[in-house]
């Protein structure tokens, strides 16, 4: 069982998904693979909405890009809303697909 992936750290309290097997077990985790991008969406918002707060608090790019592990034009990106080129690319898909 050691082979398994590891539940992420910010995840750790789902853990009781992956009990015993049974059918309801396997909905649960089916209906929470299928919010994944629901899941996403929140937490690109909660943090724009963080990030836009340290800046105007006071905290410079800068000192928010080892946090955020990403570069200072990244952490203005970020604190705007703005996609990086991955998300522009995901956004381009779903809008072929639908139209």
């Amino acid at each position: 069982m050691s082979d398994l992936p590891q539940l992420p750290e910010p995840f750790a309290a789902l853990t009781g998904l992956s009990a015993e097997p049974t059918s309801e077990q396997a909905r649960r985790l089916t209906l929470a693979l299928k919010s994944v991008p629901e899941l996403q969406r929140w937490l690109r918002v909660q943090r724009q909405l963080t990030t836009r707060g340290l800046l105007d608090a006071g905290r410079t790019r800068k000192e928010l890009t080892p946090i955020l592990e990403v570069s200072e034009q990244r952490v203005s990106d970020i604190a705007s809303g703005h996609l990086n080129s991955a998300g522009l690319a995901r956004r381009a898909r779903k809008a072929a697909e639908s139209g």
